[in-house]
């Protein structure tokens, strides 16, 4: 029997244990009555999990309730699971299970379809039913020089502290999910992604790009002095955080702005859809260096009835998919998908697969082909993997851009 409990947190108390054992989880340095008061409000109620062995807290877990858009363009509620820790003399002990169970119950209770999360580590998930649902990539812009010939949609203006607080939250609201895998973003998320780090010594640059109709993308910025470098050649790095932009000409129009302000050595932009086309604004596209390509959003089907019926598909026949699911079993079963929806039943399965291989297709990121070669689905039919290839590819490479 376990010697610990998971509990919704409701007690201000136990709240600041909880987020106190996540911070030295976290290797972050003790936190302070200040650090908590600054804190204690991004906390949504009824949000915040902890597991407890008596009086002591030994695990965090927090959810986000949002909401995605998958294939097709429906978007679906979520929980964006995040601020997961376990106290290092209570690992291995069954403490993370419990609270992935706890989640992913609550979760289900409250009308999500799928829970999502960022992997700190890429090894620990998958056990729970997650799986690599969409990538980013990391890339250096060395001097960029702005090809001749780019259009321009509009024009940017620079905002204050304050004034991106005020507008850049229902600024993303407007613009909308225009990629699959986007999500929305709460009250909650914004307090602690953006409007804390606005309020310190070091705030985010923000800009906001204005087209025919009105305000449609902005850009959160931080120039990075770089003023030790060993070199006579001065300039700053701008690191971009956050850059959404209704369409692609709002995006070109914020990436020159970038580009073009003075005294810029590079630009190091982070988790950036693996498609963004900023090589073609450049003059020499040869300065723009992919420096990685990360996984992102960890996607995980709670109900895989719902969340398979809520997408769209591909113009090819049915193909019946087994699929394992050994942490929610109620989702274990055969499902028969086709280009006009999707039922449960017990035809015989012409691909099997666990759940985290299913959370790998389902925004679109990676073929069923692929995952078949790399032995995460067993093929019984190979046409029907051709026709599942058919089915699952998206509309577009899915991207979050959301971090938590």
């Amino acid at each position: 029997m376990a010697d610990f409990a998971v509990r919704v947190l409701t007690e201000d108390t136990e709240r600041r244990a909880v987020h106190s054992l996540l911070r030295v989880a976290l290797h972050s340095p003790p936190m302070s009555d200040s650090d908590w008061e600054t804190v204690r409000p991004t906390y949504g109620p009824k949000r915040f999990f902890g597991a407890f062995d008596g009086d002591v807290a030994v695990g965090s877990s927090y959810v986000y309730d949002t909401a995605v858009a998958v294939p097709g363009g429906n978007v679906v509620p979520i929980g964006g699971l995040a601020r997961v820790g376990v106290r290092a003399d209570y690992r291995r002990r069954g403490v993370m299970t419990e609270l992935m169970r706890f989640q992913l119950a609550d979760s289900k209770a409250n009308g999500h379809v799928l829970s999502t999360l960022h992997a700190s580590e890429a090894a620990i998930y998958g056990r729970f039913g997650y799986g690599m649902g969409t990538r980013s990539r990391e890339i250096r812009l060395n001097r960029p020089r702005v090809r001749a010939g780019v259009p321009r949609s509009g024009h940017v203006r620079m905002l204050s502290s304050a004034e991106a607080i005020d507008q850049i939250a229902p600024l993303y609201s407007r613009i909308g999910l225009y990629r699959t895998g986007m999500m929305t973003r709460t009250r909650d998320w914004w307090s602690v992604i953006v409007e804390a780090p606005m309020r310190t010594d070091q705030p985010y640059l923000a800009a906001v790009h204005s087209g025919p109709d009105g305000d449609d993308g902005y850009v959160l910025y931080k120039a990075k002095d770089n003023s030790d470098d060993a070199s006579n050649d001065y300039g700053a790095t701008l690191e971009v955080w956050d850059l959404i932009g209704a369409n692609q000409a709002a995006r070109n129009d914020l990436w020159r702005f970038l580009m073009e302000i003075d005294l810029v050595m590079r630009i190091d932009a982070y988790a950036r859809p693996v498609d963004e086309p900023v090589e073609l604004l450049l003059e020499n596209p040869r300065s723009c260096v992919t420096r990685n390509i990360d996984d992102e959003s960890w996607v995980r089907l709670i109900d895989v009835q719902a969340a398979l019926a809520a997408r769209t598909y591909g113009d090819a026949d049915p193909v019946a998919v087994e699929v394992n699911d050994a942490f929610m079993p109620e989702n274990s079963g055969t499902y028969l998908i086709s280009r006009d929806g999707v039922t449960r039943g017990t035809e015989q399965a012409q691909l099997t697969l666990d759940v985290d291989t299913l959370g790998m297709l389902y925004f679109g990121a990676w073929k069923p082909t692929d995952l078949a070669t790399s032995g995460r689905i067993k093929v019984f039919d190979a046409d029907a993997l051709a026709r599942a290839d058919r089915l699952f590819e998206a509309d577009s490479i899915p991207w979050c851009g959301t971090h938590f």
